[in-house]
This record gives C-alpha cells, sequence and structure tokens, in this order.
C-alpha cells in the first residue's frame, strides 16, 4: 500500500460526504466528527491505524483570525512512512463572536 493510494482515498470519501465545503455553526464540534468519521473509515478498511498527535490554538491571523490545528499520523505495517494528517479548523463568526462559526481544512501528506 502506498501513501497515495491512503490519501487519495480519504480526499474522495470527504468529498463524497462534503464535510470540508460549508460553515459548521455548531458548538459540539460536529464538523469535526464528521470528518474524523470518514477518515476513520478508509483508515480502518485498508487497516491501518490513526493515531492524534496534538491539537494547537493559533492566536491571531491578522486582525480577528483564529484558528486550531489538529495533528494525526496513519500508520501502517505495509507503509514505508506515516502519512501525515492535518485538520484546520478555520473560526470565521462575527466580531462579537469569532468562535460561532468555523470551516475545515483537510491537509495529507
Amino acid at each position: 500500500m502506498q501513501k497515495r493510494t491512503i490519501t487519495n482515498r480519504i480526499y474522495k470519501a470527504v468529498e463524497k460526504s462534503k464535510t470540508t465545503s460549508h460553515i459548521y455553526r455548531d458548538t459540539d464540534w460536529r464538523g469535526m466528527s464528521f470528518l474524523l468519521s470518514d477518515i476513520e473509515g478508509v483508515v480502518n478498511t485498508l487497516g491501518a491505524t490513526l493515531t492524534f498527535i496534538s491539537s494547537d490554538y493559533e492566536g491571531v491571523l491578522g486582525e480577528c483570525g483564529h484558528r486550531k490545528v489538529y495533528r494525526y499520523t496513519i500508520s501502517s505495517d505495509e507503509l514505508k512512512d506515516d502519512v501525515s494528517v492535518q485538520i484546520i479548523a478555520s473560526f470565521c463568526g462575527t466580531m462579537a463572536d469569532p468562535m460561532g462559526a468555523y470551516d475545515l481544512t483537510l491537509l495529507m501528506n
């Protein structure tokens, strides 16, 4: 199994479910749960393992942007190198409540 196989299958699953194609306005991180479910579904099907590494809050981006970055790795006995996964939650609410809405971005390499 190659890294490209895993990343392509995950990107296709995420594109099909559209978890990264809209703004979420919830307080229970429902969007993050949906995205992780998509990733775990592919990872489990391929017999690999998804491991949480860290969660970092990054303060101000420009004037009022905030984001949280979640880092994971996907590993398998068949993989030469682990797949690095980053999920970025960018907050895009109002000036009064900047964390009232967020969107998600998925990056893998």
